[in-house]
C-alpha cells in the first residue's frame, strides 16, 4: 500500500510536470500555428479572411487567459481543464472554417486532424479526461457530417473516418507506450526511493543503537552491552532463570573513615578501591550489578556463561584482596589506616534480566538468594575474610582450594536455613591467581578478560576487537601464601 502511495504521487507530479512544460510550449507554439495559418486563409479564402481572423485571435486570447490564470497557482486537474478548452476550441474553430468553406471535405480537415495530433498525442491528461477530450475533438465534426451526409456522399464519410479511425489508433498506440514506459520508469524510481528510504532507516536505526550502546556501555558491564549488540539479550526482554555466583565486597570501617577524613581523600581512596576491584571482575567475566555505598555486587555467569564460573569468582576475590594488600602503603597515606575489606559469595538460582521502566531507567540485575546470601555473609565475615556458602565450598573443594570451616552461623533473612560457612584462603597451586587485569593496546579503556584460547591455555582477550594476550603469567604474592597456608595447615 505504501508502494502504491507513492508510485500514485511520483505519477501525479511527473504529469503535472508534464503539463507544465505542454502549456508554456504551447502558448508560443499553438498559438502561433493557430493564428499563422490565417496567411493560408487570406490566400485560399480571401472573402472569409477577417471572419477566421477573428476564430484565430479568439483562440490565441483564450490561450493568454490560461496562461494568467496559471501562472500563479497550477494544478494538474487546472492544466487538463484548459487543454480540454483550448482544444474544445481548436476543433471547434476548424470545423467552423470547414462549414464556411466546402464542408466535411474542406482542406481545412488537415488541421482538424493537426489539433488532434498535437491536443492528444502532446498534451498530458488522466484516462478519464483524455477520452474527453479525444470526444471533444472530433465532435464538432462529426455533428458537421450528419448535417451533410447527403452532400458528401458516402464514400467521402468513409475516406474522412478512415484517416480519423487511423489518426485515433494512432495517438492512443503512442499514448499507451508512453505511459507504460513512465510507469516502468517511475515504478523503478519508487523502488529505488523505497531502498534509500529503508537505507537511510537502517542506517537511522544502527546508528541510534550506537548511541544506546555507547550510553549503556557506562551503564552495564561490557558483557551485558556485548550481548545486547550481538542480539543475544535485549532490552525489552523478560528475566529469565539462571544459576549465578554472587560476590559483594565491601569497606571495613568505611564510615568512621568517611567522617574523618578529608572529602578529596575521601574520593582519591575509594576510586583507587573501585579501579582494584572493578578491572578484577571485569577480568574474570563478572557482570557487575551494582553498588551498595562503596560496597560492590557482583556475580557471574549470566549474560556470558562459564564453566567455572564459581572458580572465577573466588578467583576474583582472592585477587581484590591481595591487590588491596600489595597497594597498603597508598591506602595508609591517604585513608590514614590499613585497608580492609569483608568478602561473602554465594551459589544459586536468580532471576535475570531487565528491570525498571522502558521509559526512564532499566538496569541488567539478578534478584534472587545468592545475592542477599552473599550480603549477609560480608556482614558477618572478619576484616579481610572471604566467607562462601556450602554450595561454593563443595565446588572449590574439588578444585583444590584451600578452606577452612567457619561453622554454621544464623542470616538475618535465611532463619531457617542449615547456613554451613567455609572461609576461603587460597587458591589451588596450580591456579595461583594470575596478573593484574590489562588493556586492549587499541582500546585503552577496556579491560581484557580472561579466557582460554583453542589449546586450552590462559589468554586475555578484548570484547572489542578480539586483541589476545598470551603473555600470561602466575601472581607471585598469592602463589606463596597458599604455599604456607598449606604448610601450615
Amino acid at each position: 500500500m505504501k508502494k502504491y502511495n507513492s508510485l500514485s504521487k511520483l505519477y501525479l507530479g511527473r504529469k503535472l510536470e508534464e503539463s507544465r512544460k505542454f502549456l508554456s510550449i504551447f502558448y508560443v507554439i499553438g498559438t502561433t500555428l493557430y493564428l499563422g495559418f490565417w496567411i493560408a486563409d487570406y490566400v485560399q479564402y480571401y472573402e472569409h479572411r477577417y471572419e477566421f481572423l477573428i476564430i484565430r485571435i479568439g483562440f490565441c486570447f483564450l490561450a493568454l487567459c490560461s496562461f494568467f490564470v496559471n501562472k500563479s497557482n497550477q494544478t494538474f486537474l487546472k492544466n487538463q481543464v484548459w487543454q480540454l478548452a483550448l482544444t474544445f476550441y481548436g476543433s471547434l474553430g476548424i470545423t467552423y472554417m470547414m462549414m464556411r468553406t466546402e464542408g466535411p471535405t474542406s482542406v481545412y480537415f488537415s488541421g482538424l486532424n493537426l489539433v488532434a495530433v498535437i491536443s492528444l498525442m502532446f498534451a498530458t491528461y488522466q484516462a478519464s479526461l483524455f477520452v474527453v477530450a479525444l470526444v471533444l475533438t472530433y465532435l464538432p465534426y462529426f455533428i458537421l457530417c450528419l448535417l451533410h451526409a447527403q452532400a458528401i456522399g458516402n464514400n467521402g464519410i468513409f475516406i474522412h473516418l478512415f484517416f480519423i479511425f487511423g489518426t485515433i489508433f494512432t495517438i492512443i498506440f503512442a499514448r499507451d507506450r508512453r505511459e507504460k514506459e513512465l510507469i516502468s520508469l517511475l515504478s523503478a524510481q519508487a523502488a529505488l526511493s523505497e531502498v534509500v528510504e529503508n537505507r537511510d532507516s537502517v542506517i537511522a536505526q544502527k546508528t541510534a543503537e550506537a548511541v544506546n550502546l555507547n550510553a549503556l556501555s557506562a551503564q552495564f558491564s561490557p558483557q551485558v552491552v556485548k550481548a545486547i549488540r550481538d542480539g543475544s539479550i535485549k532490552l525489552d526482554e523478560s528475566v529469565h532463570r539462571s544459576k549465578i555466583c554472587a560476590i559483594f565486597i565491601d569497606i571495613v570501617n568505611s564510615t568512621e573513615r568517611v567522617v574523618r577524613l578529608d572529602q578529596a581523600k575521601v574520593q582519591l581512596v575509594l576510586a583507587r578501591f573501585l579501579d582494584t576491584t572493578l578491572t578484577t571482575f571485569l577480568k574474570y567475566d563478572l557482570t557487575i550489578d551494582k553498588f551498595h555505598g562503596d560496597g560492590v555486587l557482583a556475580f557471574s555467569n549470566d549474560p556470558i556463561q562459564r564453566a567455572d564460573f564459581v572458580e572465577r569468582v573466588c578467583m576474583a576475590a582472592l585477587e581484590v584482596r591481595e591487590s588491596i594488600s600489595v597497594d597498603q602503603d597508598f591506602y595508609i597515606l591517604n585513608w590514614k589506616n590499613e585497608m580492609q575489606v569483608r568478602i561473602g559469595i554465594a551459589v544459586g538460582f536468580a532471576n535475570v534480566g531487565f528491570y525498571g521502566d522502558k521509559k526512564y531507567f532499566r538496569s541488567f540485575t539478578a534478584i534472587g538468594a545468592p545475592l542477599p546470601f552473599a550480603s549477609r555473609l560480608t556482614s558477618i565475615a572478619q576484616p579481610n575474610q572471604i566467607l562462601v556458602d556450602f554450595e561454593t565450598a563443595e565446588i572449590l573443594r574439588s578444585q583444590k582450594f584451600i578452606l577452612n570451616l567457619v561453622g554454621e552461623r544464623k542470616l538475618k533473612g535465611f532463619d531457617q536455613d542449615k547456613n554451613i560457612v567455609y572461609s576461603l584462603e587460597a587458591p589451588p597451586i596450580s591456579n595461583a591467581a594470575l596478573v593484574g587485569a590489562k588493556a586492549c593496546p587499541d582500546h585503552p579503556y577496556t579491560v581484557l578478560h580472561l579466557d582460554t584460547n583453542d589449546k586450552g591455555l590462559f589468554i586475555f582477550k578484548c570484547r572489542e576487537c578480539g586483541f589476545e594476550d598470551t603473555k600470561v603469567s602466575g601472581y607471585d604474592n598469592i602463589r606463596t601464601n597458599a604455599k604456607k597456608i598449606i604448610q601450615s595447615a
